[in-house]
């Protein structure tokens, strides 16, 4: 192979090249040199920049308010309440959402804060009518039944023509076992308006309480027909048909198997409530399906261990098909679930101090607070916040102002009849006072811690209970230390009775076992026969087969046989 030699010119014109590039090097070298070192000094492109993301808008209440109605009219009532409260939270000084809060917060049973609600929505806007009948039923749901009528009949008075007003009349009335005049106002509400379902359901509840159980069921349905998605109208219903089904001229109606489809209605728009699993297990008992009762208040234990009413029908299943020791096991828990319901009737604390009226000295509250409802069933705590009570002097008041606005005042203000022109010094003094009251619904013990209190001229303060139904307690009095601050415990051991039958089933329940325990069966026979001694008591029968040195004297003696799988009345 031959190899041509080097051709100069070609050469030269490379080596030309290479100087060529190799001096382009070093230029972009320096500029980029230049560039990191003045990079700060560069303005960069608006495109190089990543883009912002815009801030999400809050979303208008209008919203949530809508959402809220929808899940109402789905029964979501719990998903409710929360959206109502969303819109309160945005919208403090509209009266909208919290009266339609408190409607829903009657049926989910939190009937302090019902009140509460309503009375804000009053004070807000008191020439509402449906502002007015709410307010009024939550009253009465709270058993404050003079306040209730009050409200109701200023209602009637402003608007004749409001049905829901006379419908919540009615109701109050039934309560009150008023059977002629909860049927008239409950007329008086179908008669302006038939398709009413508030009215309808009174009507059913003014019928139930005469006994007239066939016109209450079909009323009940009415209303549930006109407002399919209200839980408490199956649970109505389903319990006015299981008390059909103890009476024999109901029994072709057959008033069980309506009873389990109410409360199947109930659990199917709250299938988180334990009240529907329970009552539908105590109808499959009363119907002798035993398996399926147990399985149903299973269900309503899981779902609420605080339910005193499902602990005790699952001892009762279980008692009667004698199976005792399981019997022995639930009652304790139902009997301690009772005699604690006291604690959970607590609603409200106040702080009362002296002050001079135009009747001379008078306590009178200047820090109150309200309850709040445990949010779950297995919280065992209950806290009230204390704030300043407002006043307003009673010269201070309009007479031409109507019921209604007289009304929103007593929400604003507490009236006080002093001097005209008295100064009310006293609400200056606490205007920094607050507190916090904390119930433990399991021990009874009661924790309130006070700041800020000014010394009390020469007199205690006074501690004072609200507990449900219109019960008044002094719990009792205390002053403030150096540094205006008052700590306190206070031991809340009052309890109620459970029903009789706890008892003495329970006492039955350890005499009847194999051999019988008569040391755990002699205290709740005892017990039984404390409540009630007459000679129908079946503890009479357990202390038989149990005798005992602390019976009390043998009354004519009555047999009391076994249970049997029957149960009865």
């Amino acid at each position: 192979m031959y190899y041509l030699p080097p051709d100069k010119n070609r050469s030269s014109l490379f080596n030309r090249l290479k100087l060529i590039l190799l001096a382009l090097a070093i230029i972009l070298l320096a500029g980029l040199m230049g560039v990191v070192a003045g990079y700060a000094q560069v303005k960069v492109p608006a495109w190089a920049f990543r883009p912002t993301p815009t801030p999400t808008a809050t979303r208008p209440p209008v919203y949530d308010l809508a959402e809220a109605e929808a899940d109402f009219s789905e029964g979501k009532l719990d998903e409710s309440v929360a959206g109502y409260e969303q819109v309160i939270q945005k919208e403090p000084t509209n009266d909208m959402p919290y009266i339609r809060q408190a409607r829903l917060l009657v049926y989910t049973g939190d009937t302090g804060k019902a009140v509460e609600r309503a009375a804000q929505a009053v004070a807000l806007k008191p020439d509402n009518p449906e502002n007015l009948a709410y307010y009024c039923r939550a009253l009465d749901w709270e058993a404050e039944y003079e306040d209730a009528l009050e409200v109701c009949f200023c209602a009637t008075e402003l608007y004749p023509k409001y049905a829901d007003s006379y419908a919540f009349l009615s109701e109050i009335y039934a309560d009150l076992g008023n059977w002629q005049a909860a049927k008239k106002y409950a007329q008086q509400a179908l008669d302006l308006d038939p398709n009413s379902a508030n009215a309808h359901y009174n009507m059913g509840y003014a019928m139930e309480v005469q006994g007239k159980y066939k016109e209450a069921a079909e009323e009940y349905d009415r209303a549930i027909m006109l407002a399919p998605n209200i839980a408490p109208f199956y649970i109505s219903a389903g319990l006015v048909y299981h008390t059909m089904g103890q009476y024999r001229q109901y029994q072709k109606l057959e008033p069980y198997q309506i009873a389990m489809e109410r409360f199947k209605g109930a659990i199917k728009l709250r299938p988180f409530d334990a009240e529907g699993y329970a009552r539908l297990g105590w109808t499959f008992y009363f119907d002798g399906q035993y398996r399926r009762a147990t399985e149903a208040l299973e269900q309503a234990l899981g779902l609420d261990p605080g339910y005193d009413k499902a602990w005790s029908y699952l001892a009762s299943v279980n008692y009667t098909r004698q199976r005792y020791e399981e019997a022995s096991k639930l009652y304790p828990t139902a009997i301690e679930l009772v005699e604690n319901k006291f604690l959970r009737r607590a609603r409200q604390i106040e702080i009362y101090t002296e002050v001079p009226t135009l009747s001379g000295l008078s306590y009178v509250p200047i820090l109150r607070g309200r309850f709040a409802k445990p949010t779950l069933p297995t919280d065992m705590r209950s806290v009230a916040e204390l704030k300043i009570v407002p006043y307003i002097r009673s010269t201070d008041i309009k007479i031409e102002q109507s019921c209604a606005e007289l009304l929103a005042q007593s929400v604003k203000a507490e009236t006080i009849i002093v001097e005209p022109k008295q100064p009310l010094t006293f609400t200056a003094a606490f205007s920094d006072a607050k507190g916090m009251a904390v119930l433990d619904l399991k021990s009874g013990n009661l924790s309130i811690d006070l700041k800020n209190m000014p010394f009390s001229n020469g007199s205690a303060y006074q501690i004072k209970m609200h507990f449900w139904p219109r019960r008044v307690d002094n719990i009792g009095f205390f002053q403030p230390d150096v540094n205006h601050r008052a700590q306190l415990n206070v031991k809340l051991g009052e309890k109620l009775p459970a029903p009789v039958e706890y008892y003495y089933q329970l006492g039955l329940a350890y005499a009847y076992l194999d051999p019988p325990q008569c040391d755990k069966a002699e205290p709740w026979l005892l017990k039984a026969l404390e409540i009630e001694p007459l000679a129908w008591n079946p503890a009479w029968h357990g202390l038989r087969i149990c005798p005992s040195a602390k019976s009390p004297p043998t009354p004519i003696p009555t047999a009391t046989p076994y249970p049997t799988a029957t149960p009865t009345k």
